[in-house]
């Protein structure tokens, strides 16, 4: 540690439970789709935000309904797949990602989501 140096660490608490991520794989018997299994690509806490009238406003300009919105830290080995059709798992619920945005320092990820049914099977 530095003498006389005062380092302020700015760290925001994801104290309002984890959500996992990934994606739908749709699962084949020879050439007859048998259904979507959902695999995982990774766990994050998160913490709940507030909605902006501008978020929605931009929800519904890409034809979705906000249903909830969360931050994240921004883990970096996500950088080349920051891809909008992510599926969350989060409290038993099954969302769509909407659109996932980072903040300008690349510290954080904002998760706009859509409900889109229940998770059948808890992960983790």
């Amino acid at each position: 540690m530095l003498k006389g140096v005062n380092v302020l660490v700015k760290h925001d608490p994801y104290n309002d439970g984890f959500l996992t991520y990934g994606r739908d794989v749709t699962q084949y018997d020879g050439k007859k789709t048998i259904g979507k299994v959902f695999e995982s690509q990774g766990t994050m806490a998160f913490t709940e935000m507030s909605a902006r009238d501008q978020d929605y406003q931009l929800v519904d300009a890409l034809g979705s309904t906000l249903d909830l919105k969360v931050k994240t830290m921004y883990p970096f080995h996500m950088e080349s797949q920051l891809i909008n059709k992510l599926v969350v798992h989060l409290k038993g619920v099954k969302y769509e990602t909407i659109k996932v945005d980072r903040d300008r320092n690349k510290e954080q990820l904002f998760w706009y989501l859509q409900k889109v049914g229940v998770v059948s099977e808890r992960i983790g």
